[in-house]
């Protein structure tokens, strides 16, 4: 809950410097601009990036293993990464300016942090609790049983 009142407070005190301190309405970018609220909302997303993988690795961490939870969504969530970052490559050569790469630091963090966080999830998945199985009996059984079974 912090974080998110945290993350709410620093946008609305940069809507607030750009409205008071803001050079001709906050549309001159010499100064305070509505451009620099737009960049704390991207800073606000990658903070919450951070934030939103830690608990399930920490989970799996803790239990060690991955049981009851889809890798598919990290596998997807890897490849948007590398192709987010493609992208900022791609466009960089093709203007010629790598300044594109270090002038986008959001885009370059969330690719990289997206990246790292689902190798750290692949690991685990595949690797560390590869035959990992929950510990407690009644929730390896099945809730429901085949016909079979309720006839003897």
């Amino acid at each position: 809950m912090g974080i998110l009142v945290g993350s709410i407070l620093a946008i609305l005190a940069v809507v607030l410097i750009v409205a008071i301190k803001g050079r001709n309405g906050g549309y001159d970018a010499r100064g305070w601009a509505w451009i620099d609220v737009i960049y704390t909302v991207g800073y606000v997303k990658l903070l919450i990036t951070v934030v939103k993988y830690c608990p399930q690795a920490w989970v799996n961490y803790k239990r060690k293993s991955t049981v009851g939870w889809s890798i598919y969504q990290i596998l997807l969530d890897v490849f948007g990464g590398i192709f987010s970052l493609l992208q900022l490559f791609l466009d960089s050569y093709m203007q010629g300016d790598w300044s594109g790469v270090t002038g986008n630091p959001v885009k370059f963090g969330l690719g990289n942090i997206s990246i790292a966080f689902d190798i750290v999830f692949m690991v685990q998945h595949y690797w560390l609790y590869r035959g990992a199985r929950l510990a407690k009996e009644g929730e390896q059984r099945p809730l429901l049983h085949h016909e079979e079974d309720l006839s003897s």
